[in-house]
């Protein structure tokens, strides 16, 4: 079976690209299958996640960020020009390698890639919720060009119900958003976690809590800061790390340095060994307006952290079961949470139930459950 992953590239330390390797990568090593990689904009940038040897990488050099070196109206003509250079080269690949499936995200190009031809499926991702597409990292652009973001969400939106042989979702929330006059099959496969078959030592009498991801708008870190800025005056020993690099670091720098709390909010990069860092923390805090999934929430409840979170569409209502593995927030309530947080902090017996209890509830999405729904869907397809 010969499979092709399209992406941009994989350049980005993200949840998406992350996810995407490792599915390669389990396709190719554990299945056997045929995998290929076909990005536009790799060039010469490593990879930021390893790439199996058996995944063949090809790039088609159609340099995408090029554009915006122009003024919007000659942008728009080189956008153009880039999308037909893109499908011309993807289609010369694909007549070569004759692939029984072509997946991508609904996010990206799904209109170009739609529009490729040949016998393969086309399988579409839903990695970023349906209602969020049009929402940019820095959320707010201003009106015309909020007005253009919604307008491009639009178009992906119709290019997925028109081109699409089967669209994925990683929640059941998600699928509901997209089921609406969706005249397209729906399957729901959420992400997996290699964390699972980690072992490693919590402690749960660490006084440090921590939260992982993007700066941006869609994880809510400033309400988080503001949350712990009342934490703080309960409990003032409790250090909270976040791992995280994106548009708003030095917002949310400031933001830490009003409330007083330099030494004990820290913002700290990325990194390779975040399983390290979670195995130092008693418990994890997702404060995000919206999620796609919440990757990062199934990677820490698999090192056996308990976990507040915000109850945001969509991923966590999916994943915690609320006062057993974890704590639910209604959204937006920042007393809950604060009140949560403190709650988590001061019932140390609950904290370690709540942390078994979610080591062993994420197995449900361990690589060998979650793949052989995959493989199951290839061969139904097929």
């Amino acid at each position: 079976m010969k499979i092709i992953y399209i992406h941009e590239s994989i350049a980005y330390k993200g949840g998406l690209e992350r996810i995407f390797v490792e599915k390669m990568n389990y396709l190719a090593d554990k299945f056997q299958y045929e995998v290929y990689l076909l990005t536009t904009s790799q060039g010469d940038v490593p990879f930021s996640f390893p790439l199996s040897p058996q995944v063949r990488h090809i790039d088609l050099g159609v340099r995408f960020h090029s554009q915006y070196r122009y003024r919007y109206f000659k942008r728009l003509r080189e956008a153009k020009r880039l999308d037909n250079l893109f499908r011309e080269r993807a289609q010369a690949v694909i007549d070569d390698i004759c692939p029984d499936f072509i997946i991508c995200t609904t996010a990206w190009k799904p209109g170009v890639i739609g529009r490729l031809k040949g016998k393969a499926k086309k399988i579409m991702e839903s990695h970023c919720a349906k209602e969020y597409m049009a929402i940019p990292d820095n959320f707010s652009r201003g009106c015309i060009r909020d007005w253009f973001d919604r307008y491009e969400a639009y178009k992906k939106c119709r290019a997925v119900q028109k081109y699409c042989d089967v669209l994925v979702t990683l929640t059941v929330s998600d699928a509901r958003s997209w089921a609406k006059g969706f005249r397209r099959p729906i399957r729901v496969l959420p992400n997996f976690t290699w964390f699972v078959s980690l072992e490693g030592y919590l402690d749960y009498n660490a006084t440090r809590a921590i939260a992982v991801g993007r700066l941006t708008y869609q994880k809510g870190f400033d309400q988080l800061i503001k949350a712990w800025a009342e934490v703080h005056k309960v409990y003032p020993k409790w250090k909270l790390d976040i791992f995280g690099e994106g548009v708003l670091k030095d917002e949310l720098n400031a933001q830490i340095k009003t409330y007083g709390l330099e030494g004990t909010v820290t913002i700290r990069p990325f990194t390779d060994y975040i399983a390290e860092e979670y195995y130092k923390s008693a418990f994890f805090v997702l404060s995000s307006n919206y999620e796609g999934f919440g990757l990062v929430l199934i990677e820490a409840m698999a090192c056996g952290l308990p976990c507040v979170a915000y109850d945001c569409p969509h991923g966590p209502a999916d994943i915690i079961y609320n006062e057993e593995d974890g704590i639910l927030v209604e959204k937006g309530n920042l007393k809950d949470f604060t009140d949560s947080l403190i709650k988590m902090i001061l019932r140390d017996e609950d904290r370690e139930r709540m942390g078994h209890n979610a080591k062993i509830d994420m197995e449900r999405y361990s690589p060998e459950n979650i793949m052989a729904k995959w493989d199951t869907l290839f061969k139904k397809m097929i």
